[in-house]
Formats: structure tokens, C-alpha cells, sequence
């Protein structure tokens, strides 16, 4: 969390590091770039500002209580899909919609 400005932000990022290393495409950092698809709005642990930015509530991320934006990612997301979110690592407790509504889901 270095850097981070430990205020509430919900309209930009909260941490200039991660902002540069999501603007660089993450060059230095390997292990962001191979996730870089599973962005942080999918997330089970994305609190949702707006549109575009929210809360990293993830205690093991190293972005834990940043304003991030919702196409970032990190090394340890969990992914659950662009529905809600349930704050947890169990798979059995995660939406299974995906953010879409019952008559678009598929068995």
C-alpha cells in the first residue's frame, strides 16, 4: 500500500504505484501481466464505487483498501464474475449469474 493516500477516493486511483504499473501495462510485473484478463470488476472482493472504480477489500492483495479501477488486476483476484459479489474465497458461495439476469442463464 505504499503510496496510498488512506482517504475514501472513488473517482480515480487512490495509489500512484498501481496506477503506473496498470498505464505501463504491467512491463515490470509478470505476474499481473499473465492475469491481466481476470480484471478486478469480476473480483469477489470488488466493492463497486460506480461505473468504473471501487474498493479492493481483498486482505491478501497487495492493493487491499485501494481505490482501483475496474479493469486492473492482481496477482491473487478471485474471480466470481460481473454480478454480485459475496467477499469470499469459496467458490460454493459465489453468484453463479454472472451479472445476468435468470432468463439469459444457461444450464
Amino acid at each position: 500500500m505504499d503510496g496510498n493516500q488512506n482517504q475514501i477516493v472513488t473517482d480515480k486511483w487512490s495509489n500512484p504505484t498501481s496506477e503506473a504499473l496498470f498505464k505501463s501495462g504491467y512491463e515490470s510485473a509478470p505476474e499481473y501481466k499473465e492475469k491481466q484478463w481476470e480484471q478486478c470488476g469480476g473480483c469477489s472482493f470488488f466493492a463497486k464505487f460506480n461505473y468504473d472504480w471501487g474498493l479492493c477489500a481483498f486482505a491478501k492483495s497487495p492493493h487491499y483498501l485501494e481505490t482501483v479501477l475496474e479493469h486492473f488486476t492482481c496477482p491473487v483476484t478471485i474471480q466470481e464474475g460481473w454480478g454480485p459479489h459475496n467477499f469470499t474465497e469459496k467458490k460454493d458461495f459465489h453468484c453463479q449469474c454472472s451479472g445476468l439476469p435468470l432468463e439469459f442463464e444457461s444450464d
